[in-house]
């Protein structure tokens, strides 16, 4: 049987807390790059446009512009989206419909999708 030599049990010892050290480092970088791609994703905002300022007040009182952002549909999907949000609350004037309409088919249409394949995200 062998006897550990005197400061053995020092170094395995550091290199316990050295491990640990890095694994916590390890930690703390997985977090922080996650935390900043969902960051990232919500502060993605809405394309300027002269319904942009009323796209925004409308539907960012209960969600963010994300929840708009990642969606693309198509005209008559946007119209059945905004029955449901008007239902939730939303204020959307009869007067406007049409122009909000036009600004999410536009800019959120499924044209606007090439990367991935559409997915139901309704609210």
């Amino acid at each position: 049987m062998e006897h550990p030599l005197p400061g053995d049990s020092n170094r395995r010892m550091r290199r316990e807390l050295l491990r640990d050290s890095l694994l916590q480092r390890a930690c703390v970088v997985v977090f922080l790059l996650s935390a900043s791609g969902v960051s990232a994703a919500q502060s993605k905002g809405l394309p300027a446009g002269p319904m942009q300022a009323k796209v925004k007040a409308a539907c960012t009182q209960c969600h963010s512009a994300s929840k708009i952002t990642s969606q693309h549909k198509t005209r008559k999907e946007w119209d059945a989206q905004l029955d449901k949000m008007i239902g939730l609350g939303a204020e959307v004037p009869d007067s406007e419909r049409a122009a909000f309409l036009n600004y999410l088919t536009k800019n959120f249409g499924p044209e606007g999708s090439k990367a991935a394949p559409k997915k139901n995200t309704a609210e």
